[in-house]
């Protein structure tokens, strides 16, 4: 991989740094502590991207998944029946934001 120097930013860097320099600082302080979350990331980090996995393994993986997902499915269409009911009877509250995208107290 080519490594860019600070004197000819790549055009995803200057992307970037047009995007943050419209920002306020507090989005700004996020971005930084997530930049750096993924710096320090390695690739061992994701077992899941594993090169020598055979096409056996992947559709027994995939078949697998496909089966916790479907155990979920009752679970899951209690849960928004419930929500709907709440919705429909009026016990519940729309959310609203800020500006600066925090739920803005009641």
């Amino acid at each position: 991989m080519e490594k860019q120097t600070t004197a000819q930013p790549s055009a995803y860097v200057q992307a970037l740094i047009n995007i943050v320099q419209k920002l306020p600082v507090e989005r700004v302080v996020q971005i930084l502590d997530y930049a750096r979350y993924i710096q320090s990331q390695t690739i061992e980090d994701f077992g899941f991207l594993d090169d020598d996995e055979t096409e056996e393994e992947i559709l027994a993986d995939e078949a697998h998944w496909d089966a916790q997902f479907a155990a979920t499915q009752d679970g899951l269409k209690k849960m928004a029946d419930k929500v709907r009911a709440d919705i429909r009877a009026g016990r519940t509250m729309p959310m609203v934001f800020t500006k600066d995208g925090r739920i803005a107290p009641e």
